[in-house]
């Protein structure tokens, strides 16, 4: 029985994806081309990562489920290389044999040389497509029953909200970052509270609409914290416009002109983020007339999804709780976030 190395399956790994993207570089550029493309380089770079800050058991099989997908979707749409280098079947997925032992996938349990791939649409450039579409459904919020953490929309007289005022000019200052995404390290670090309270603050200065975009998949909040149902689910308009990229996007307005894409957590839906799916939505939803984009991400050491849309966003703000988060979690967050743009740390009381 032989001894598994993780170093030795984190650098086989990253080999198979270096491989991935000369050959998918080097093909033909079609729009299933380019997404596999932009998928196998933001996977390179979250286990480039693992050299330094060792994953989370199951970060790393979800992860290297990832790879093993795109790995065979290329072998599916691209014709095997004359060296044998990525083809399909057998051989494209030999390279994996050193990723550790008994880790099972079941959603690839299917997927073999013989069966189909999902089709991939994507942009070929935004000049070319026309303004996006929105179907806006106003919502009622009893503005009594939300958190009183939620000051801007709760207190827009206090300091805190203040604070959430100041670090709207901050971010002005520091180039004006159009899509900005919003993480912790943990779950209940305050992240979806500051989202919000954001998203309320960029509203105020705004001369146009501003839109908060749940991308928690895992733990959705924001219907929750709001107190409405989504008029559409955000998880499920991800699916639908992988097939139809101009089909209107729905978008729930508790505060005019504040819009809110929210994930309905009574619905069954994967807890994956499809981070293809959501580079296709910020393309569209830079192009629907909003100022600005909230993102309220998953936080960043319960899963990699923070890597997997760092393309969408411009930036990338950290919360941090008094008294409860710790030093060693939020350098682990850091290190994690990596090259993605840092924007800083939010500190919540």
């Amino acid at each position: 029985m032989t001894r598994h190395n993780p170093q030795q399956s984190s650098a086989t790994v990253e080999k198979q994806l270096d491989q991935l993207v000369e050959r998918l570089s080097a093909g033909e550029q079609s729009p299933s081309t380019r997404a596999l493309l932009i998928e196998a380089r933001r996977l390179r770079s979250v286990i480039a990562n693992w050299r330094t800050v060792a994953p989370l058991p199951q970060v790393r099989d979800e992860m290297l489920a990832r790879v093993l997908h795109i790995s065979a979707a290329v072998g599916e749409s691209m014709p095997p290389s004359s060296n044998g280098m990525m083809g399909r079947g057998r051989n494209s997925t030999q390279a994996f044999s050193a990723i550790g032992p008994g880790v099972v996938y079941p959603e690839l349990a299917g997927f073999n040389a013989g069966g189909t791939t999902e089709e991939t649409v994507i942009t070929d450039g935004l000049g070319a497509l026309p303004q996006t579409a929105l179907d806006v459904h106003p919502v009622r919020i009893d503005v009594s029953a939300l958190s009183p953490h939620l000051a801007m929309i709760t207190d827009p007289h206090s300091q805190r909200a203040d604070a959430y005022r100041a670090l709207r000019h901050r971010l002005v200052g520091a180039g004006d970052p159009k899509v900005i995404g919003v993480t912790s390290a943990h779950r209940r670090e305050g992240k979806s509270t500051a989202a919000i309270n954001l998203a309320a603050s960029l509203r105020e200065g705004a001369r146009g609409r501003v839109l908060l975009l749940e991308a928690n998949l895992r733990a959705p909040s924001l219907a929750q914290m709001f107190g409405f149902t989504p008029p559409a689910c955000f998880g499920e308009q991800l699916i639908r416009h992988r097939k139809d990229p101009l089909e209107p996007w729905v978008a729930a307005e508790p505060l005019s002109p504040l819009h809110v894409m929210a994930v309905n957590p009574t619905l069954k839906h994967s807890p994956l983020l499809d981070p293809i799916g959501f580079s296709i939505a910020v393309d569209r939803l830079r192009m629907a007339g909003y100022d600005y984009i909230v993102v309220d991400t998953s936080p960043v050491l319960d899963s990699a999804d923070v890597n997997m849309i760092a393309d969408s966003v411009d930036g990338l703000l950290l919360t941090v709780l008094a008294k409860k988060s710790d030093s060693k979690s939020i350098k682990r967050a850091m290190n994690q976030i990596g090259s993605m743009t840092f924007l800083g740390t939010i500190l919540l009381e």
